[in-house]
């Protein structure tokens, strides 16, 4: 379990947008949250909530019509006096400082290892041109600490592995060494993004089991981005919930799975199928979908689908996070008493 004595990263009141030919799109819009120091971090969402977006903002990775127009990412890094604030979105993407963090403190696991490996470079030069860029070794023992990263997420044959092209691995071993790329710094803090969307459910198990052993292993911080609760509830330790580029709600885990606050959360819960379920029962869905960040609504965004919109307020007043119990906030006017109590508000 985390050390929540020790905070590594804060994530406060980011704006993203990006400028279009059809107009500006607000990615991100407030976002906020803390991730400590060994914690895992769930961050669900459906497509379009800005997870990914979040996840380039903490890598200084923003596309090029992106800009963070407001707010920070503060990486709290250790040295041999103790902890150093760095802020990480005042820093120029292509600085020296960041590309030192970059890949070496903080590291990434990309969505589709598919695309994201370079199919003209075998496994082998990929992972050398991360070891060789921030760890002063020659080469000998460059490529020694390259067949290390892929023995270490249980590849067989990994000088083999290391000799071969992308299109010559299965998809499950492709991802295998996105992940020995990402983990052949040691970073202290590890950005999933989805790494296992593209993956069969048996080969799905095999990687998050071992991503969970590497985190027991080194003790590092993860941020895991999914849409699948099924593997939120087994990876993290607490979950933040963010739709149409705020965090909703944001709390431990096993408050999020047995008393969510936020309707948008209990609303995904609803949606997975259970194995205690009737056979008969027809499967819950969300109403609607998430509108276009290019036109969000006022009020509170969820409100067009919600099923318990106040009337008079929630089409009205953007919430605010409110704490409702300790480690527990949630962005909904439900319980904010200076909203739900106004005159006129009908559920």
């Amino acid at each position: 379990m985390a050390d929540r004595a020790e905070t590594i990263l804060e994530v406060r009141n980011l704006h993203t947008h990006f400028h279009t030919e059809s107009g500006v799109v607000r990615a991100l819009e407030g976002v906020d949250f803390t991730l400590n120091r060994g914690q895992v971090l769930g961050v669900v969402g459906e497509s379009g909530c800005g997870k990914s977006v979040t996840a380039q903002c903490i890598m200084n990775m923003v596309p090029s019509r992106g800009r963070i127009v407001d707010g920070s990412v503060i990486y709290h890094q250790r040295n041999g006096q103790g902890t150093e604030a760095i802020e990480i979105t005042a820093l120029p993407p292509k600085s020296r400082e960041m590309r030192r963090i970059r890949g070496n403190e903080i590291a990434m696991i990309f969505q589709e290892p598919m695309t994201s490996l370079d199919p003209l470079y075998t496994v082998g030069n990929q992972l050398l041109e991360a070891i060789n860029l921030h760890q002063d070794v020659d080469r000998t023992e460059a490529r020694t600490l390259a067949i290390h990263s892929l023995d270490r997420v249980q590849l067989p044959e990994p000088e083999r592995v290391f000799a071969s092209y992308p299109h010559q691995l299965s998809g499950g071993q492709r991802q295998r060494v996105m992940i020995a790329i990402a983990l052949s710094c040691n970073p202290t803090l590890l950005i999933a993004d989805e790494p296992t969307t593209a993956l069969d459910v048996t080969t799905q198990a095999q990687i998050l089991s071992l991503m969970r052993d590497l985190q027991d292993e080194t003790h590092m911080s993860i941020i895991f981005i999914t849409h699948d609760l099924g593997v939120v509830a087994e990876m993290c330790d607490e979950v933040a919930v963010m739709y149409l580029g705020k965090v909703v709600e944001q709390t431990d885990i096993d408050t999020t799975f047995y008393s969510p606050r936020h309707p948008y959360t209990q609303a995904l819960l609803r949606s997975i199928p259970r194995l205690d379920d009737d056979q008969d029962r027809r499967l819950e869905v969300i109403a609607g979908s998430v509108p276009d960040p290019s036109s969000i609504p006022s009020g509170c965004r969820f409100h067009p689908r919600c099923p318990e919109f106040l009337t008079g307020v929630c089409e009205q007043r953007e919430p605010v996070l409110v704490q409702v119990d300790e480690g527990h906030q949630v962005r909904c006017h439900l319980y904010d008493e200076t909203a739900s109590s106004q005159p006129g508000t009908q559920p």
